[in-house]
């Protein structure tokens, strides 16, 4: 039985369900196989020694599919982040976390070249040039099996009782650990705060701060990430709706000053 509305995002509505239960319940209309897509990734991370959310089945209410985990009451490490400005403690929490999950294995996902090499080339945002130029960098980059998360940022883990749990697995693939640091310190640095954000000059300057925080701790610099920016950067011009028009504009400024 479906009870209370818990979390809306993007794409989905998470409803309480009783037993410990909740359903993320995706948007009308949204494709079945990317729901296949994130349930198969959930399984994937089974057994890993990582503070992951269980899935047990996809299902189908009044038309809509969704996936049923386990409830996790809690609020996000973005929103404690914004509220309480420390963000040399979470920085460095986030940095952690994502090192316990690159010491995994993942073999068994997508590998992350595939994923921003399809995207570069999806795009029409870039020139068929550069698109080589970029593609061509990203082939001389390193594989590995580490597990990526694909989209890690604060706003993708939730703090219940001190406890930290990763969450959104639709990007989850197997790849070098530079390449999901990389993706990391684009959405943490890179991405613009909405420009009707109360104190947005602050947050911009909070977000600097923690990405050089996250990186100290992480335990790697930002020349050995330089190229993984570029290709990271450029692969996400695919992810962008007509809405995130100052984000692609700023990836377009950015890669043109990077000589594209």
């Amino acid at each position: 039985m479906i009870g209370k509305l818990i979390g809306i995002g993007n794409t989905a509505e998470v409803f309480a369900v009783g037993d410990g239960k909740v359903v993320k319940l995706f948007n009308f209309g949204y494709p079945l196989d990317n729901v296949c897509k994130e349930f198969d990734n959930s399984k994937l991370l089974h057994g890993l020694n990582i503070p992951t959310v269980k899935s047990y089945e996809m299902v189908t209410y009044e038309g809509r599919n969704g996936i049923l985990y386990d409830r996790i009451d809690g609020m996000s490490m973005l929103d404690i982040l914004l509220n309480t400005e420390d963000f040399e403690k979470y920085a460095n929490t986030l940095a952690r976390l994502h090192k316990q999950m690159l010491a995994c294995k993942l073999r068994g996902a997508v590998s992350l070249k595939s994923i921003l090499k399809r995207n570069i080339e999806y795009t029409d945002h870039l020139s068929m040039p550069n698109k080589s130029k970029l593609i061509n960098m990203l082939d001389t980059l390193p594989d590995g099996d580490c597990f990526c998360h694909g989209d890690f940022h604060f706003g993708n883990v939730i703090i219940e009782q001190e406890q930290n749990y990763i969450i959104d697995y639709m990007n989850v693939c197997h790849g070098h650990e530079y390449g999901d640091i990389a993706r990391t310190v684009y959405l943490i640095e890179m991405t613009p705060v909405p420009a009707q954000t109360h104190n947005a000059e602050r947050i911009l300057v909070m977000k600097k701060q923690a990405t050089e925080i996250y990186l100290q701790e992480i335990g790697v610099n930002r020349e050995c990430l330089s190229e993984w920016l570029l290709v990271i950067a450029a692969a996400r011009l695919s992810e962008l709706s007509y809405e995130q028009a100052d984000e692609k504009n700023s990836v377009l400024e950015y890669l043109t000053k990077q000589g594209l």
